[in-house]
């Protein structure tokens, strides 16, 4: 994985968010943190917007949630755990405990809608899944992640 675009300082133990509406707030207020985004509210809102469109829930308690706008400076992935469930409307009903979060620029959009492709794919391996959902340790969380070659 790119370290510019993913790596272990990317990695947010959220333990404050119980609904979607706050996993997106504090999803967009730590892009912003890392200097990914230079408006949080605007990206807060095109995750919102995104999310109308269709659910970013994927499956088994993951979700990918993402925006392209004007606020995203680069491209970015987050990985987010949630310590409480979060309704999302994920394809499978279930609740979401995992999200990928992505941030996309409006120029050069396309290349990192690949990566979108490439994590829901990584996904269907159970081994990574599994991974993903039950580790907590960010240099073990790291090293899974990085298995996504972009």
């Amino acid at each position: 994985m790119n370290q510019e675009i993913f790596n272990k300082t990317h990695i947010l133990f959220d333990t404050e968010s119980t609904t979607q509406e706050e996993a997106f707030k504090a999803i967009a207020i730590y892009a912003y943190e890392k200097g990914f985004v230079n408006d949080a509210e605007t990206f807060f809102l095109g995750l919102k917007e995104r999310e109308k469109e269709a659910t970013t829930g994927f499956k088994d308690g993951i979700a990918i949630p993402h925006s392209k706008n004007k606020s995203v400076i680069k491209p970015g992935m987050f990985l987010v755990k949630f310590e409480h469930q979060i309704p999302w409307n994920a394809l499978d009903g279930k609740d979401v405990n995992v999200a990928f979060a992505l941030t996309i620029p409006e120029e050069g959009a396309t290349e990192h809608l690949k990566l979108l492709s490439l994590i829901a794919r990584k996904l269907i391996d159970n081994s990574f899944r599994e991974g993903i959902l039950n580790e907590n340790d960010p240099d073990k969380l790291a090293e899974i992640i990085d298995q996504i070659s972009f």
